[in-house]
């Protein structure tokens, strides 16, 4: 029996990817006679970070850190965001799908079809993250160690972003090149959008160490330089630690009988007691010095800022599974989007009418700020507060759908079912990633939108009327997304 293998793909630009240098293509080889299972596949891009500590004389540190979409560092997002448009040909059928601003498309639909715990079971390969719930937020891919006396290191990302997670056919099980000849994926990414920041630096004991609690320790011994110390506050879960081997730490150090010490220090090993449920911090020599039955008292810690974090993405792979039997294949049926981008120059009270594909059977109108938005952001639940479709001069309902009513959900739905999606979530705000996690949907908050409709297919084009009212900053970016059917003869 033959077995299935995995095949990888350099892309045919070299790194270092940027801002400018944003364009990334891959040769899908036909050898003569390969068929793909696409659903495993994805797109691996390599990342690099850079950090330098800002006082060397203090050791080497290693530092947590977050990456930014767009300057939001309460937004999450997920890594099909670095998309923007994507691009799909074979050697001899031409075409086959060809989606731009993929990103708005994928944000407005995700926070619908997965529920959190789905979308918390993939933060092992998501670049943004958010808190736990013992408020802990650590940066993706790298090596901490908790406990132990082994350095954590900082190690390359692997970006891995599934293609069915921004191409349709990338949910075949079956893709034949050896009908559609040697294919070409070709994406522009959105690198000038992503940005590193440091979390747990100074000033940040009281929002980046999951509980004030955790940074404070317990009185040194009478006359004992300190080599060591313990926390106050017992940690009942070690995945809810702030702290790793290798840590750069400033702490405050009162004196009783020797004056007051403000070091910075590496944390050079961790231990964990079973019994107290206590850490205790181990540095390579001492950090204060006392003398006599001098002792340090209310001592706390505090995060150190970084000298530098920057980070390039110095690879992209594409890892396909290559089928080890192939399936007889006549004709290749699909669903895919075309895309039709719109200004509603602010306007509150909006009304607009777009000709639809004759065998298109899902519309999705996604709004937006400004070209920069990633998601269809309602501010205040006011700047959008109802809206109404027809379709050949023919209203889809019979009132207004207004915001988060039942007829709202009821039309939500049968997008999501007309798309063979499952509906899971309808929270309607993004996940805060800066806020705790019990205060993650209400801090802050960024209440969603869903302007979506199901249309039926006709012999020919649709003339689809779209009406938005509203207050504040109005209808500005508009994407529509038409669901449509491609069957193509092999």
């Amino acid at each position: 029996m033959s077995m299935n293998k995995i095949v990888k793909l350099q892309s045919e630009q070299s790194g270092t990817f940027t801002a400018t240098k944003n364009l990334i293509d891959f040769t899908i080889p036909s050898y003569g006679s390969t068929q793909y299972d696409m659903r495993n596949a994805y797109v691996n891009l390599v990342a690099r970070t850079t950090i330098t500590d800002a006082s060397g004389a203090t050791g080497a540190g290693i530092y947590n850190f977050d990456f930014i979409w767009n300057a939001l560092p309460n937004l999450t997002f997920d890594n099909n965001a670095l998309i923007k448009n994507v691009r799909l040909t074979s050697s001899r059928v031409g075409g086959l799908e060809d989606i731009r601003n993929q990103h708005y498309l994928r944000a407005a639909v995700s926070p619908y079809k997965m529920s959190e715990d789905d979308w918390r079971g993939k933060e092992y390969v998501r670049l943004s993250q958010a808190a736990s719930q013992g408020n802990i937020r650590l940066a993706p891919n790298q090596d901490f160690r908790p406990t132990g006396s082994v350095k954590s290191r900082y190690r390359d990302i692997n970006i891995q972003i599934p293609l069915k997670d921004f191409l349709e056919l990338g949910n075949a099980d079956t893709f034949p090149c050896d009908k559609l000849g040697d294919c070409r994926l070709h994406l522009e990414c959105n690198f000038d959008r992503l940005t590193i920041a440091q979390r747990q630096g100074n000033g940040t004991r009281t929002s980046d160490f999951g509980n004030e609690k955790y940074t404070e320790f317990a009185d040194t011994a009478a006359g004992a330089n300190v080599t060591e110390l313990t926390m106050t506050e017992p940690l009942k879960d070690i995945k809810a630690s702030p702290y790793w081997v290798g840590q750069k730490l400033a702490f405050d150090l009162s004196g009783n009988g020797v004056a007051s010490a403000t070091p910075e220090a590496v944390v050079d090993s961790i231990t964990y007691d079973e019994q107290t449920q206590k850490l205790t911090l181990g540095f390579a020599a001492s950090i204060a010095d006392a003398s006599g039955n001098s002792t340090f008292t209310d001592i706390t810690c505090d995060g150190v800022d970084a000298g530098s974090l920057d980070f390039s993405i110095t690879e992209a792979q594409l890892i396909l599974e290559q089928k080890g039997k192939n399936e007889p294949m006549n004709e290749l049926q699909y669903k895919t989007y075309t895309n039709e981008a719109d200004v509603g120059a602010g306007l509150t009270s909006f009304t607009r009418q777009y000709q639809v594909e004759p065998n298109c059977f899902n519309l999705l109108c996604v709004v937006g700020t400004d070209d920069t938005d990633l998601l269809p952001e309602n501010a205040g639940k006011t700047r959008f507060t109802s809206y109404r479709i027809r379709s050949d001069n023919k209203d889809l309902t019979n009132r207004r759908v207004d915001y988060q009513k039942p007829l709202y959900y009821d039309r939500t739905g049968m997008w999501m079912l007309n798309e063979g999606l499952p509906l899971k979530n309808l929270i309607e705000t993004n996940i805060n990633a800066t806020a705790g996690y019990n205060s993650r949907y209400s801090t802050n908050p960024r209440p969603l939108i869903f302007i979506g409709t199901n249309l039926p297919m006709t012999p020919t084009n649709k003339l689809v009327q779209i009406s938005i009212e509203g207050g504040g900053d109005g209808v500005k970016q508009i994407n529509l997304y038409k669901s449509v059917v491609k069957n193509i003869k092999l």
